[in-house]
């Protein structure tokens, strides 16, 4: 267990860049810090700038931006390696509670409202923004009754899943600015946090209810019981990447470890000495970290308990009788980077650089501009003709 110390306020909102090395978190100390993921060392200056509490931060999938939402009605923008500013805030008539950005790292998602009340219901809304031109993309997605405490992109990045005081969820889709599932109804009290599983098939949320839920993202409904051991408000929910596990962080100062598979906790950690604000799972799935009213980040290892948490599952033979996904999670858990979401699909710009009988070597460029090289090879089993290719 790696505990880090620093912050001097509650530390509402951590985040793991796409490569696992480090730890960001977000505090009501109004700033942002990076810490390394494997020793109690902060990296680089305190990031500070917002004139009020950082309630969110996400980071970009390309790994080199941090976004910070902030009770002063601003989204900073930050350097991953410089930890300065870039350019101006986006900029609301109302508190960023939640941020997250898009697979592509092109659009940020926003939840606005007032946690204790106040605003009319017109202000309970979810933003898109344009992170390149720093302005909002079309109209708010409205249709909460009160605060947008939780917001979070689909794998695919066509929906955003949102979470309100008024107990419900929704999902939106991103190209027709509509509600597509909801409002789902089932939490009693404020929907605190929720989450997407890797294939973005299921969905979980944690609510002030003191229950967790599974949910189908495709036809609304709940999969299973309540997830029932908490004693007081759950905060912040997060998916193992792999999709075999649930964590949860509470106001009850402990963290719980759930399988999907049996709706069971299967562990209880009770590190923190006040509420957990946030929690989150590192790319491998390997690391839980957590953020709390204590003021400490803390990064447990959960797989010496839980080998199946991790995408580490040891050499695997990838054959033909594999599915697509099957075989890319193989790729991804022996160490492969994962860069689908951040190539430039909408441009003809792969072509073949090379080519031989076990497959081929492609050239194509990421979002950013930057050059990538794709190998595509074909897969059989002993015994069949069929193949798949495979980029």
């Amino acid at each position: 267990m790696i505990v880090h110390e620093g912050h001097s306020s509650i530390v509402t909102s951590v985040a793991f860049p796409p490569d696992g090395k480090s730890v960001a978190s977000g505090s009501r100390d109004m700033t942002v810090r990076m810490w390394d993921a494997q020793s109690p060392s902060p990296i680089g200056m305190p990031m500070s700038g917002p004139l009020g509490w950082v309630e969110s931060i996400s980071y970009s999938p390309l790994g080199n931006t941090i976004a910070s939402g902030s009770q002063d009605s601003s989204i900073r923008l930050w350097d991953v390696d410089t930890g300065r500013q870039i350019g101006q805030p986006l900029e609301n008539d109302q508190p960023f509670l939640s941020i997250a950005f898009s697979p592509d790292a092109k659009l940020i998602a926003s939840g606005c409202g007032h946690h204790m009340g106040g605003s009319d219901n017109s202000a309970y809304s979810v933003q898109l923004w344009d992170v390149q031109k720093r302005i909002a993309v079309a109209n708010p997605l409205k249709g909460h009754s009160s605060a947008v405490v939780s917001v979070q992109f689909s794998p695919d990045g066509n929906r955003v899943a949102s979470s309100s005081g008024d107990k419900t969820i929704r999902v939106w889709d991103v190209e027709r600015g509509a509600t597509v599932v909801g409002p789902l109804d089932k939490h009693t009290d404020w929907v605190r946090s929720t989450a997407f599983s890797s294939d973005g098939s299921q969905m979980v949320s944690g609510s002030c209810d003191r229950t967790l839920r599974l949910w189908d993202t495709r036809s609304g409904r709940t999969i299973g019981n309540p997830y029932d051991g908490h004693a007081d408000w759950i905060h912040s929910v997060a998916f193992s990447p792999h999709g075999t596990y649930v964590v949860s962080g509470a106001k009850d100062k402990t963290i719980r470890l759930w399988d999907i598979r049996t709706g069971r906790q299967v562990e209880l950690f009770k590190e923190h000495t006040n509420w957990v604000y946030s929690v989150a799972f590192s790319p491998c799935g390997q690391y839980v970290a957590s953020g709390s009213a204590d003021c400490k980040v803390i990064i447990r290892n959960i797989t010496r308990q839980y080998p199946d948490a991790s995408n580490s599952l040891g050499p695997q033979i990838i054959n033909s009788q594999m599915s697509t996904q099957q075989i890319f999670d193989c790729l991804v858990g022996a160490g492969c980077a994962d860069l689908s979401s951040q190539m430039d699909t909408k441009q003809e710009t792969a072509m073949i650089a090379s080519g031989g009988g076990f497959g081929d070597i492609w050239k194509g460029k990421l979002h950013d501009g930057g050059k990538v090289a794709i190998k595509a090879w074909r897969t059989s089993t002993l015994g069949q003709c069929d193949y798949k290719t495979l980029k």
